[in-house]
């Protein structure tokens, strides 16, 4: 029977961690709905649900060896669980006019905001978090009633719950959410936890071995003797306790910092985290497992305790050694990625390709370390109950150290540890904290006292030395994590591909912040881009400045009066430093999760109108839908610029309720816009988009500029005056923007409108309501990543929904002056429906196509004058260019090592990297060999690279008659292919040394303090 029962209550363990994990997940999402979705909120609600967890381990822990009946007292906390989960759901109804009531007028207070976050979040989880800390405890003293028989029951119950955690964050975020709703999780929950409480109520107690109930002592016992007589010093129990609480620390402080550094290459969505989660949970599952499984497969006897402080001694110093190697290792992650993507590549989607590679990247580097860190808890769990001896008491303990350790390491890690030392050093110097208190338990074994505070001392010098000396010990080539992107693995995909991007980029800044790592480049002669956990969210690039100063722009111009302006995200700055142009403007407020962007934006200021220093400028560091929840103020202009909603947390910017937060602070006739990406969305993601806007704004209007769309709403007629428009985009900064991005006069701005309020709601009709509960649109975006082709098929489905910008113009006084305007815009309408066809041409890289080439021929002869034609073939011309170009070839026959005849033709290409940089690369394209490459900045350099090119290969010409001399004299014929391609490899790469030391002397270095 005794058998029978520890089956059962493994198995109901298991189904419990899994309910618990999905109530973590749930509980976390709600509360930051209310609270926002920084860094500090999270953790504040982390912190109370682990707080609560750690309260109920001790607390229970201290009365568990007195109860009659643990199993059943299980059941009932487990439906007591259930209980206040269900209650969680209701409080959730009215906990946002609450909170609103006493976060209003405190937006720069964040001590305050903290404060009432944690005194909510204790309110709503505090109970049913402390009843779980409880779980296992109790459990603890069903199956083990003797200190000895902890290490089997233990280590089981713990591992068993970690399996369940696994299974429960799996199932929370790759399908119940996904396939159902946040609520449905939640009841799916409570489901599981009343079906495990009623059965621990109802299983037969005489199955139990309820009747021999330990003795409980009153007061603390010394440890027993052990094997031999001999009892480890009082110092090495406390320092296992204390040491459990050091390992908690380090491991959430490990699992922070590897999060940040896996999603970088593997995405920042919402699978990419539960994956990662679920290889930590799994490592140390399995750990834990092990204590119980290993000795029972090998047959071995209990060891003594004091081989077990040693053991967990030495389980510290193997986590922190396996934390060195894993972080020294992520050095090579984007090549490794690149690696894993094209192993698991062939065909498959992107987003599979991507699932996979990261899988397998999260279990490399997660699994080890968590896996010893699982084995640490059981450890320590044995020996407090040898000092104890008493069971629930010292796994209660054990339990409350390692949660509180716990927190402050998600703490202490994601704010400031990031933020003093950066990712790398913090993780170096957590790993040398774990393998100090390692050292230090196996030395306290000894019993001398010298020999462990020396050894602490040491470790603390260590710490003091990585802590003062930011350059020692540093492996991680930041200028390879700024620039890369994970989303476009082909410009990485070879050796030569990654040095040369290395090589064409600047770093601008980069910074490891509190909510993402983030970073400015610029291509050597060409654009600028603003990367956030990479993936570009912003660039100069012509289309990306149209994207950002329509978003600034085009509201501030259809309202009649913007006199406060809200703009929620900094990115690039361009879109803020757009609103701040217009002259009517009093208050710019800026809402910004991460401060570290505004790094990103000072490196933008050419760009933004140094918004940054425009005394009219408020900004305020939250999330921007918290904001709108606790403030009082309406704003005539709302305009959001937010991350590509794949990213966790970013579709919350997309939900019906955020878009009636913005509805409700609008002033009478005030407008909104929204981002609204066309790429890496499906047509079925940006109809629900639409569908979710159309709900909170009686009047809806899409703006399709060259690879985005944004959405304009307001709860009042929008009516464009053209005269107007002409007026007020005539203002010296705002005609400077618009007219850089062909949008300069108001004809040129009303010709990027698409779809107005009829046919608005016709395309969001069938679209899937995005909402809190669903979560829709962050489940669904990351399926589309690197779908590059979704760009073109949106176009053209955008484009289905034309219609006629004439039924939103004022009219005319006159009807001549009606007539006119009525066939200026038929001809633009026209232009318009060849346009469609010939940017969906573009997007789908088309554009070498006689179809593509008759549009453009068409736009050109017939609309001149037509703003969205002008800027398709700018960008045209701009990729054209950027095509490599044969400059010359030459060939010769050599012998391969059978002696056989063989043709190498060598050729120079001519390679443009920007508008004022280029290169001419020297290839053998049959054999896919590069011989070397010369980049030459400047705006007109082809003809020098057309004139080096011929010397070179003049050269190699010379270079091959000397050797085809050489070879016929020896009586060989033909010169030996491997011996001429060094030859050749030494000449090329010798030339272009000389002629890039050439220029390096003749350039004239810039001016001091030139921008550039």
């Amino acid at each position: 029977m005794r058998k029978q029962l520890s089956i059962i209550i493994y198995a109901l363990f298991f189904f419990s961690g899994a309910a618990s994990l999905i109530y973590q997940i749930v509980w976390v999402r709600s509360l930051t709905l209310v609270f926002g979705g920084s860094h500090l909120a999270v953790t504040a609600v982390l912190t109370i649900f682990m707080g609560g967890l750690a309260l109920g381990g001790y607390l229970f822990g201290k009365y568990a060896d007195r109860v009659r009946k643990p199993l059943e007292l299980y059941g009932f906390l487990e439906l007591w669980i259930a209980t206040f989960a269900l209650g969680f759901y209701f409080l959730m109804e009215h906990y946002p006019a609450l909170y609103v009531a006493l976060a209003r007028g405190h937006d720069n207070d964040p001590a305050y905001l903290f404060a009432i976050r944690l005194a909510f979040t204790v309110v709503a989880i505090i109970i049913p978090t402390t009843l779980m800390g409880g779980t296992l405890p109790i459990l603890s003293t069903v199956l083990a009633r003797q200190p000895r028989e902890m290490r089997q029951h233990l280590s089981s119950l713990y591992g068993f719950n970690t399996l369940g955690a696994v299974a429960g964050a799996a199932a929370a975020g790759f399908f119940l959410i996904r396939l159902y709703t946040l609520s449905m999780t939640l009841f799916s929950a409570t489901t599981i936890n009343i079906l495990i409480g009623l059965f621990c109520i109802l299983y037969p107690e005489e199955f139990t071995d309820e009747a021999d109930e330990p003795a409980v002592p009153d007061a603390e016992v010394p440890p027993a003797a052990v094997a031999g007589g001999v009892r480890p010093p009082l110092l090495a129990y406390r320092l296992v306790v204390w040491g459990i609480g050091i390992s908690g620390f380090c491991a959430l402080g490990y699992e922070v910092l590897w999060t940040r550094v896996l999603s970088m290459v593997s995405g920042a969505n919402v699978y990419a985290f539960t994956i990662i989660l679920v290889a930590f949970l799994t490592g140390i599952a399995l750990g834990s497992e092990s204590y119980a499984l290993v000795p029972r497969l090998l047959r071995l006897k209990p060891e003594p305790v004091t081989t077990t402080i040693v053991g967990f001694g030495t389980t510290q110093v193997i986590i922190g050694v396996a934390a060195l190697v894993v972080t020294a290792t992520m050095a090579g992650l984007p090549g490794q990625t690149l690696y894993l993507q094209r192993l698991f590549g062939s065909g498959r989607e992107f987003f599979s390709t991507q699932v996979l590679s990261g899988s397998v990247l999260a279990f490399f580097y997660l699994v080890v370390p968590a896996f010893f860190m699982g084995l640490a808890f059981p450890l320590a769990g044995r020996v407090n109950a040898e000092y104890k001896r008493v069971i629930g008491r010292a796994v209660g303990e054990v339990l409350a150290y390692n949660t509180i350790g716990a927190i402050l390491g998600a703490a202490g890690s994601g704010f400031g540890m990031i933020y003093l030392f950066g990712i790398e050093r913090s993780l170096q110097l957590l790993a040398v904290v774990n393998i100090g208190i390692g050292l230090v338990v196996v030395c306290s074994v000894t019993g001398r006292k010298t020999l462990t505070w020396g050894t602490a001392a040491a470790v603390a010098a260590v710490l003091v030395l990585l802590a003062s000396d930011a350059g020692i010990l540093k492996s991680w080539n930041t200028k390879y994590l700024a620039v890369f992107r994970y989303n476009q693995p082909e410009a990485f995909r070879s050796t030569r591909m990654i040095a040369e991007a290395l090589d064409n980029t600047d770093v601008l800044y980069y910074a490891e912040g509190t909510e993402a790592v983030v970073s400015s480049i610029k291509v050597k002669g060409g654009d600028q881009a603003f990367l956030t956990n990479g993936r570009i969210e912003a660039s100069s690039r012509l289309e990306g400045q149209q994207c950002q100063y329509t978003l600034g722009h085009l509201p501030m111009l259809l309202n009649a009066n913007p006199k406060k302006v809200l703009v929620i995200g900094t990115g690039s700055g361009m879109t803020v430093g757009a609103t701040s142009v217009h002259p009517s403007v009093e208050k710019v407020t800026l809402v910004e999760i991460e401060p570290k962007v505004l790094g990103i934006a000072r490196t933008f200021a050419a760009y933004n109108h140094h918004v940054l220093d425009n005394p009219k400028l408020r900004i305020v560091f939250n999330d921007g839908r918290n904001y709108l929840l606790t403030t009082q103020e309406k704003f005539d202009v709302i305009t959001a610029d937010p991350i590509h909603p794949s990213f966790r947390g970013a579709g919350y910017l997309y939900t019906s309720e955020y878009f009636k937060l913005a509805a409700d602070h609008l002033e009478p006739g005030g407008i909104i816009a929204q981002w609204l990406p066309i790429y890496e969305l499906s047509p079925a993601d940006l109809k629900s988009v639409v569908r979710t806007f159309n709900e909170h704004f009686r009047y809806t209007m899409l703006w399709l500029t060259h690879n985005d769309a944004e959405l304009i709403g307001s709860n009042a007629p929008i009516i464009f005056n053209e005269a107007e428009l002409a007026k007020r985009i005539a203002v010296p900064a705002v005609h400077e923007d618009l007219a850089r991005v062909f949008m300069g006069s108001a004809p040129d701005l009303l010709s990027y409108f698409v779809i107005g309020n009829d046919q608005m709601r016709f395309f969001g009709e069938s679209g899937e309501l995005n909402t809190d509960d669903n979560l829709y649109l962050e489940f669904s975006a990351p399926l589309s990543i690197g779908k590059y082709s979704l760009m073109a098929v949106n176009v053209d489905l955008l484009n289905s929904y034309r219609e006629s910008v004439q039924a939103y113009l004022l009219k005319p006084d006159s009807l001549v002056a009606e007539e006119r305007q009525q066939q200026l815009w038929q001809a633009r309408e026209a232009a318009g429906a060849l346009y469609g066809k010939a940017q969906a041409l573009f997007l789908a890289n088309a554009y070498t196509t006689p179809t593509f080439s008759e549009l453009m021929r068409a736009l050109t002869e017939r609309y001149p004058d037509y703003a969205p034609a002008r800027f398709l073939h700018n960008e045209y011309t701009t990729d054209i260019a950027k095509i490599p170009v044969l400059l010359k070839k030459t060939t010769v026959t050599l012998a391969d090592d059978q002696g056989r005849a063989v043709v190498k033709e060598v050729s120079a290409v001519l390679a443009r990297i920007s508008s004022q940089r280029a290169s001419v690369i020297f290839v053998d394209n049959r054999q896919r060999l590069i011989y070397g490459q010369l980049f030459v900045d400047g705006k007109n350099v082809d003809q020098e690279l057309r004139s080096f090119a011929d010397q070179v290969l003049q050269g190699v010409d010379r270079l091959y008659r000397q050797e085809r001399q050489q070879a016929v004299l020896q009586g060989r014929g033909l010169p030996s292919g491997a011996a001429f391609d060094q030859l050749l490899n030494d000449y090329i790469t010798k030339r272009i040394d000389s002629r890039a030391e050439d220029r390096s002397a003749n350039t004239v270095p810039p001016r001091a303090g030139y921008p550039g």
